[in-house]
């Protein structure tokens, strides 16, 4: 009877040291950041950007192409609390891009790939 009683009392504390460790990885990856965005590609070829900012830092926003050419780069300073860009990618070639926004050392990255529209031909015969 006592060997029952210590194994489960064993288990329970093995189960609880393994749930708690748990939530404590959970607490490491919600860490709270410098900034939040949100960006989102619009069906009429314009890439839309919301950065709404919790620090008092600059924060950049970067456009580039996949071989590093700088299509579209903002600064906006530290008193900025939210930021709405929106980037034209009509006049672009198709190709890999990537979005940058960065902040005191934060950064979060986006990748875009730009295809051509396909264009349906129709006949009409009369």
């Amino acid at each position: 009877m006592k060997n029952s009683i210590k194994t489960v009392i064993s288990v329970f504390v093995l189960a609880a040291t393994i749930s708690f460790s748990a939530f404590a990885g959970d607490k490491e990856i919600k860490k709270v950041t410098g900034f939040n965005s949100g960006i989102y590609a619009s069906k009429d070829g314009k890439i839309r950007v919301n950065i709404d900012k919790y620090n008092h830092a600059a924060t950049s926003i970067l456009f580039q192409d996949s071989k590093g050419k700088v299509i579209y780069k903002e600064v906006a300073g530290k008193g900025d609390k939210k930021l709405r860009r929106e980037i034209d990618t009509n006049q672009l070639p198709a190709g890999d891009y990537i979005l940058e926004i960065s902040s005191k050392g934060e950064k979060q990255t986006k990748e875009f790939q730009l295809q051509e529209k396909v264009v349906e031909r129709s006949v009409k015969m009369d």
